[in-house]
């Protein structure tokens, strides 16, 4: 076990500007978060520059993610249009890449993808506070697309997103220490995001 989430986005045939209006209301949302890093901008692809390659340079983690691999006939298989982006929930975490691309062989909007979460948690990141915070925020993007109306399905190795208890995250004799630490991690961090974890770690320790 890895302490990964592994996600399926599928929004069908919906037109490009509806797509691109999901993308964009994602990224302002990543925008608002304690991520590490967000793109600056929502990347859009086409064709050839879909096909992933070491030297799209920036764009290779998200054409990656988005080959689309059929079991069945052993096909790895390209969209011909991705819009998305790439970000980094916390230090030691993978990237989380949030895109939708587009497979003319299944004629949908459709995406693929997983963040491991798992070495937030070493020390020399920032310890069970770090990877408390990336896990989370993970699945505060994966909620999000929920409300968007994209989230098709989801498999938290950890099963977090299942239950929504952070004792699936942490040692309970760990917790009453938890709020401090993100706090010392966060110090100037007043985010909804923040003051619902905050929450969480408050209903533990009463």
């Amino acid at each position: 076990m890895g302490y990964s989430i592994h996600y399926q986005f599928n929004a069908g045939n919906r037109p490009i500007n509806e797509i691109r209006s999901i993308l964009d209301s994602l990224h302002h949302h990543a925008q608002l978060l304690p991520f590490t890093w967000v793109d600056d901008n929502v990347i859009e692809l086409e064709g050839k520059d879909c096909v992933f390659s070491s030297e799209n340079g920036k764009s290779s983690l998200l054409t990656l993610q988005a080959i689309h691999h059929n079991f069945a006939t052993g096909e790895s298989i390209s969209p011909t249009h991705i819009i998305g982006f790439e970000t980094l929930p916390r230090p030691g975490c993978e990237g989380l890449v949030i895109f939708l691309g587009y497979y003319s062989h299944y004629k949908n909007w459709m995406a693929t993808g997983h963040c491991k979460t798992q070495f937030a948690s070493l020390p020399e990141y920032g310890g069970i506070a770090n990877f408390v915070l990336a896990h989370t925020l993970v699945v505060e993007m994966l909620e999000r697309s929920q409300c968007l109306g994209i989230l098709d399905n989801v498999f938290d190795e950890i099963g977090y997103w299942q239950q929504r208890d952070l004792l699936c995250l942490v040692e309970r004799d760990s917790v009453q220490f938890l709020g401090q630490s993100i706090v010392q991690l966060l110090p100037n961090s007043s985010s909804d995001f923040v003051q619902k974890l905050q929450q969480q770690i408050d209903k533990l320790n009463n």
